[in-house]
């Protein structure tokens, strides 16, 4: 039996009803397909701004951690730069949107070169249009070598017969019998002392950028004079000393011709004092603050400065740094024992100090109170029941130290560390490390009295060439 042919018309037909099913099917696959990909987009952006969030509130919190213990300038403390390791969550570089601080265009011209263009492009060849436009670019240098200024002074003499012998009128810029002028003289002692240079050194520079010869006993005989003539204005950073309400205090080794001194340094945001000494022990700080000085000092743990009669605080970067050590070594205590409880707690109480200070930075009045209430909490941290040798010892130099470990609480002029007297040691021990000392006892006077007069001139934004040359031009002509 012959099966039934089908009518083309009803294929088609069919067919046609199946491709209006599929593209109504594709309409809806892409609908579907269209509202996914709104929504990932959406979650996308959800997620993009989740974290950007998340990255603000992080540099918030950090920056909120870090504020109480950041100076003036925005540095950090010693401590608030991660005794357990911790690191800023802030990138290098200045924040964005900081204004621009690049090198600006020298105000001197001092020579002008033309530069011609040519008349053909260097690259294709083709002959430069008739019209030319013009650009200016500034480079600063030095002369390699710079030749000695040799003066010499046609000095007039009259006689007079009342005193019976020739009268003339002082060369002003240099000092009596020397044959070198101010200028080379202070550039001696700023290279030996700011710089921390040896004469060899020195030797070096003074014949490769001046062609000058001299030998190291003239340039040791250079820094001991003018030593000699700042010595009055050493007297004056002392009394001005004397007269600061905070100072901060530290002392460093000195070889003085293979003997062991003691270089000590008083300083704070306007002077800087140093001393030589071959004592350590607390005559020398009392000698120098004398009987009037109704200020602070700020100190380590050192026992020099215990008899002092004065208000005192104690730096919390030393005691940090120290209870930090007992969560070292090999192998490391575990993270439960006691010496890690007693950083962490000392260090966040610490943290706790800072914070609550920053909540009341406007409210002056408001210090009293946390005063107490952190002093309470600081004693009540040692007064508990350790075990360990370290932390006992730790324990008991906080309450010994209490009262000046709170200090800083109570006024606002006060750190929470010495850090500046640490800083400010840092030139001498450089120099030491290349000169291992001095060869006597009147040089390593002279080193301290002139970096003296370097570091505080520098704080009180006074040019050191143009004030030395001052004082020593006083110096010739009386």
């Amino acid at each position: 039996m012959n099966e039934r042919r089908a009518n083309p018309s009803e294929i088609i037909t069919g067919l046609t009803d199946e491709i209006k099913q599929l593209s109504i099917l594709v309409e809806q696959l892409q609908t579907e397909l269209s509202q996914t990909q709104a929504e990932l987009e959406a979650s996308q952006e959800k997620v993009r701004h989740l974290e950007t969030e998340n990255g603000r509130l992080r540099y918030e919190l950090n920056e909120l951690k870090q504020r109480p213990f950041k100076t003036k300038g925005g540095k950090q403390t010693a401590d608030s730069q991660g005794e357990e390791g911790s690191a800023s969550s802030k990138g290098k570089g200045r924040k964005e949107g900081h204004k621009g601080s690049g090198r600006q265009r020298p105000e001197r011209i001092d020579r002008t070169v033309r530069i011609e263009a040519g008349d053909y492009c260097p690259d294709c060849g083709h002959e430069f249009s008739s019209t030319a436009v013009e650009r200016s670019r500034d480079i600063e240098d030095i002369e390699p070598i710079r030749p000695t200024v040799n003066t010499r002074f046609i000095i007039e003499r009259g006689w007079c017969p009342q005193c019976r012998r020739y009268q003339e009128s002082p060369v002003v810029e240099a000092l009596p019998h020397h044959r070198f002028g101010f200028n080379l003289m202070l550039f001696v002692v700023y290279q030996k002392v700011a710089l921390g240079l040896s004469y060899g050194k020195i030797q070096k520079e003074l014949s490769m950028y001046f062609g000058l010869a001299i030998s190291k006993g003239e340039l040791s005989n250079i820094v001991l004079e003018v030593s000699r003539l700042f010595g009055p204005a050493y007297g004056r950073l002392l009394r001005l000393l004397r007269q600061q309400s905070v100072l901060h205090v530290d002392e460093t080794g000195w070889r003085v011709d293979g003997d062991n001194h003691w270089l000590w340094v008083f300083v704070n945001e306007i002077v800087a004092l140093f001393v030589l000494s071959k004592s350590r022990g607390s005559k020398v700080p009392q000698a120098l603050l004398g009987s009037d000085f109704t200020g602070s000092i700020v100190s380590d743990f050192y026992s020099a400065y215990s008899p002092l009669e004065v208000a005192k605080a104690k730096c919390w970067a030393h005691l940090l740094r120290e209870s930090h050590q007992l969560t070292t070594g090999k192998p490391p205590p575990a993270s439960d024992s006691e010496r890690v409880l007693f950083h962490q707690q000392l260090h966040q109480l610490y943290l706790d100090m800072g914070l609550a200070l920053l909540e009341v930075e406007l409210d002056e009045l408001q210090r009293s109170p946390i005063h107490f209430q952190m002093r309470q909490s600081l004693l009540e941290f040692a007064q508990q029941q350790w075990h360990d040798k370290d932390c006992q010892r730790l324990a008991k130099r906080i309450l010994k130290y209490l009262d000046e470990l709170v200090a800083w609480l109570a006024d606002p002029h006060i750190p929470a560390d010495n850090n500046l007297a640490e800083r400010s040691l840092r030139p001498a021990v450089v120099t030491r490390k290349t000169s291992f000392g001095s060869r006597s006892k009147q040089g390593g006077q002279a080193f301290a009295r002139l970096l003296s007069v370097i570091m505080s001139w520098d704080k009180q934004d006074l040019d050191f060439f143009e004030s030395g040359y001052d004082i020593l031009r006083h110096a010739a002509c009386s």
